[in-house]
């Protein structure tokens, strides 16, 4: 009767265990899943933040390019005006001249 008692005993435990495991199976199983939403959202987080950046960078590449270009063309335009008053400058003085030579 002993040797009954003892089975049942090991029995018992032996489902006790099992129903342990099976707890910890599932808790495992949980803690599996929310790590997997945590990690989910963490890539939508840095994919967002990405894209954030990326667009910012062509913001800011797009208001040098416009700087740039705006500068360009400020020069562009002072080293015309200079351009002209030298002609205009040399055109009197040729005309001049050529007036001084005609009319005496």
């Amino acid at each position: 009767m002993h040797g009954l008692g003892l089975i049942k005993s090991l029995a018992e435990r032996e489902r006790e265990l099992a129903a342990k495991l099976e707890e910890a199976r599932q808790m495992a199983e949980a803690k599996l899943r929310q790590a997997e939403e945590e990690a989910r959202q963490m890539i939508e987080a840095a994919e967002a933040e990405a894209a954030r950046l990326l667009e910012e960078g062509r913001a800011e590449i797009e208001k040098r390019v416009r700087d740039i270009e705006a500068e360009a063309e400020a020069r562009a335009e002072a080293e015309a005006k200079k351009v002209r008053e030298i002609a205009e400058a040399r055109l009197e003085d040729a005309v001049r001249r050529v007036l001084e030579e005609v009319v005496p």
